[in-house]
Order: C-alpha cells, then structure tokens, then sequence
C-alpha cells in the first residue's frame, strides 16, 4: 500500500528514496551515534533557539527530543525549526520531536492550540468514528508545530478503584471498547501525520501505585492478562501502531520479576515473537521512581536496550546525554550491548522519519501556527456527550459556582458566572444561595484519581445537607467515573476535566456548560 502524503505507518513499504536516506545513515553514523538515536532527552531554549547543551546533545546524534513546555504555539514552531535546521548543519539526519499530545498540542506546551476532550471524554463518547476524527485533528496540528511522535494514546484497561495515576487518560472502558477506541486514535493520529504510541505495555490499569513514585508489583493472573489487559495493545498492532510504550511493573504471576521496561521476557518475547511487533518499542520515562529508586539513569537505559527496548526514554537534561553516552558507548564495547541489534533499532527509528517524510522537508508552517497561539476548545457535535450526567443537571436561569479549585474558577471566568471560591459544605452552598436569590449552585468538586477519582465523603455530605435544606444544586466532579457511581446523587456531572498532573480541558470545561445550558 503507497503512503499518502501526511499518513504515516508503522509497517508500509517506502519508496526507493526513503529506503536509500534509510541505507545511506545507517552506513555513515558511528556507533557512538547510534546509540545516541536512541536516546530521549529534555531540550532547553535560549533566547528561542536550543541551548548549547541541546546543540551539543543533537551534535553527538541524540535521535528523540521530549516537547518543549511553557512556550507558544508559534514560539514552539520556530524552535522546532531551529532544530531541523542544526540537524542540517551538522549533516545528521534529524531528530524526532515527541510530546503528549493526547489532548492536543497545547497539553505540553502550557496552552494554545485546539483542546481536545482526555481520552475519559471519548470514552463517555463511545464513538469510533469521532475518536479517530480527533486523533487525526490533534495530529495535523502537531505536525504544522514540528511534533512528529505522540506518546499517546492509553490504552490501559482501568481495574482497580485505587487507580493512582490514569484517570482521565484512559478511556474507562472494558477490554473490547477500549480497543476500539485506542486502534481507532491511532489510525487518526497516524492519517494525521504523527508516530502514535500504544501504552503503557502490558497494560497499567490494575496498578494501585503510581510508578512515578514507586514501582508497581501486581498480582495479574495470566487469565487476567490475556482476557482485560492485553487485547487493546493486540488490536493496536493490527491498527499497524509505530510505537508501544512499556511501563514500570513487576508481574510475577506470569514470570516477570524485574520492571517490565527492562526485561526481555517482555520486549522479545511478548511484544516481538508472540504480537508479532516490528515497530518502535520505547520505555516509559526512566526518571521516574519505579526505576530511579533501583537504577542511575544510564544503568536503567542499558539494561532496557539490552532488553530488546529500541528507545530509553532517560528523559534527562540535555547537558546529561554525555555521560549516558559514555555509559552505553562502554557496554556496546563489552558486549553488553549488541551491535546487530543496534542496527536493527537504529533502522526502525530512521524509517519512521522517513515515513514522516523528514528526509525532503521538516514540514513546520509558523504562520499557521500563529493562528494556534490562542487556544480554543473542540466544540464538536459530541461535545456533551463527552461528560457524564445523572438527574437532568440543567440550570434554568442564574447560577453561582462554589468552590475553592481551579476547576471552579475555569467553570465561572468561562461560564461568566460569579464565583464562591471557598470550601464547599454545606454552610457555605447555603451562604451562595442566600447571597444570590434564585440562582441555582454549581458545586464543584476536583479530586484527582486517588479513590477512584471518586468526589469525597466530606463533599457529598455538603450537598446532601444542602439540597435537605431546599438550596437547587447541581455538583460537578472531576471523575473518571460515570455520574451515576459518584456519592452525591441527585443532579450531577462527572467530567473527565483535570488530569493527575493537574492539567485542566477546556473542551471539558465547556461540556459542562454545555450540559447544563
């Protein structure tokens, strides 16, 4: 099957000149530079443009940047720009920018660019075709800014009610739906022109601890694993996904005593000989503490190469790529490493830039991407639907939001409603409605997923003493969960709006207007 311009793939055929630029830089790198493709380093920005230690990661061949934060749309184009252009004067091949761009570009730029509904949205959503039309949407952005890799979508099957850590960014859906809606984003994200990623292998969803703090050892059984944990990345490889993420787990029930990103029971024998997988592997970043606790960065990124990983995702400040280099550069010579495979990994990771087509152009438009400056939500036809509801939460007329989080206050500034922003108990939904006659009250709840991402007790007896004492509200959870399993009962919204890091949807913000209006 021929690619068609501004697809990509992670298995068709490229022409005879990609597959030259391909042969031509796997014959001239060092092995010095190939190791460094298949690194992922933090880049830093002087005055707009990489900082030296950046300039002198990408001189050494570092092959993958992680995306730039607190910068504009077009701030981040001209940057990107920037990068291509070194990788020219250096006559290396370019390297590959990768964010999350789940919800969009401005996810890890701090703003700007279409906000797209978290994958929970789409999951309340249920739509196939929709959840392709975003990914393919959010994809063609990130191109126009110069992100070429999207580590995203999750397709974790979420398990246990302790989830730590997913929350809004898995769909909330059982096995079957989640792999419809994950192969669905990834053919969008790929129509769209960005390497996709299916994570976090082999799967996350019962872990009750966050492996950005702590490593995870779960008690799968292989029945478990086959039946809920593993059919999205299965259906993910059929979707012909670039990339898979592997997480930080420990799964003894199906032999996995060490972290699954470093063994090779999981990359070789799991991903490569029983999916069948020739796409990119790459681990979760190595930073975090489920492997940082056991492993220095440059051991952890050894041991996962060795394991049959293309890519260590170390994660680490431009200025540490040295020393990592010298780190693997020693054990490639001690054998450690093996060179076959070097080239192997070194080679999927080039044909995924020709796929993109970085061997003729870069393909960044920065004035496009000043239009993107500004950010907007998605205000699709599904946009309600991408909430959760319970007992017809509509406001007739006025409305007052109490609440003390950011959440609240983006409900209020975008809804032009006025604002409590104080504790919500029962006292103080009380003292909104007397202080604002006739005005039904939004009270607004924001957990992040500990519990469930379940409102809390103290919450909920609010509104239940609220509504006992004839005050009209309406309450608003950040969840994961649908309407109907919050606490508070009654008119309600369960909205997919803040994820664990704290990062706020204005798509989800304005369904909840939606909702209610």
């Amino acid at each position: 099957m021929s690619i068609q311009r501004g697809q990509v793939s992670g298995s068709d055929d490229l022409d005879r000149e990609a597959e030259d630029w391909v042969d031509h830089w796997l014959g001239r790198l060092s092995p010095r530079q190939k190791l460094a493709q298949r690194l992922i380093a933090r880049p830093g920005i002087a005055d707009g443009r990489p900082d030296q230690a950046t300039r002198e990661a990408l001189g050494a061949g570092l092959g993958v940047l992680h995306g730039l934060s607190g910068t504009s749309v077009s701030g981040a184009a001209g940057y990107h720009i920037a990068v291509a252009e070194l990788a020219a004067e250096l006559d290396l091949p370019p390297a590959l920018v990768a964010a999350n761009l789940e919800s969009g570009v401005g996810y890890t730029l701090g703003g700007g660019g279409t906000d797209f509904p978290y994958p929970r949205g789409i999951g309340h959503l249920d739509d196939a075709d929709v959840a392709r039309d975003l990914a393919e949407q959010a994809a063609r952005e990130a191109r126009l800014v110069g992100f070429h890799w999207t580590l995203s979508p999750c397709v974790d099957v979420t398990t246990t009610p302790d989830d730590p850590i997913l929350g809004v960014r898995a769909f909330g859906l059982d096995a079957e739906r989640t792999a419809i809606l994950g192969a669905a984003q990834i053919r969008g994200y790929q129509a769209g022109g960005v390497l996709a990623t299916a994570k976090h292998f082999p799967g996350h969803g019962d872990s009750p601890t966050d492996t950005h703090l702590d490593l995870a050892n779960l008690p799968r059984t292989p029945e478990e694993h086959a039946r809920v944990h593993l059919p999205p990345f299965q259906a993910a490889v059929a979707a012909g996904v670039a990339s898979i993420m592997v997480a930080h787990v420990l799964l003894p029930g199906l032999g996995v005593d060490v972290p699954t990103s470093l063994s090779p029971i999981v990359n070789r024998d799991w991903l490569r000989t029983e999916l069948g997988y020739d796409g990119i592997i790459v681990t979760d970043a190595l930073h975090m503490g489920a492997i940082a606790k056991g492993w220095s960065l440059a051991d952890s990124a050894i041991a996962s190469l060795a394991a049959g990983a293309d890519v260590a995702n170390v994660k680490c400040p431009a200025d540490e790529v040295p020393a990592i280099l010298d780190a693997l550069e020693t054990a490639l010579t001690a054998g450690q490493l093996s060179e076959d495979e070097l080239d192997r990994s070194v080679a999927r990771l080039l044909r995924a830039k020709a796929r993109l087509g970085l061997h003729r152009e870069h393909g960044v438009d920065v004035a496009r991407c000043a239009e993107l400056d500004t950010g907007r939500p998605w205000l699709g036809a599904g946009l309600a639907r991408t909430v959760s509801t319970q007992g017809a939460p509509r406001i007739p007329g006025a409305a007052v939001v109490v609440g003390e989080s950011e959440l609240a206050r983006r409900l209020a500034n975008v809804g032009r409603l006025p604002l409590e922003p104080v504790l919500v108990t029962g006292e103080s939904l009380a003292a909104a409605a007397r202080a604002h006659p006739g005005a039904s009250v939004l009270a607004v709840a924001c957990p992040l997923p500990v519990d469930g991402g379940l409102d809390t007790a103290e919450f909920a007896a609010a509104v239940h003493a609220a509504r006992a004492d004839g005050v009209p509200v309406v309450a608003v959870v950040n969840a994961a969960v649908p309407a109907a399993q919050l606490r508070v009962d009654g008119p309600s919204v369960s909205v997919p709006a803040v994820d664990p890091f704290a990062v706020i949807s204005g798509s989800a913000v304005a369904a909840v207007l939606a909702v209610l209006r």
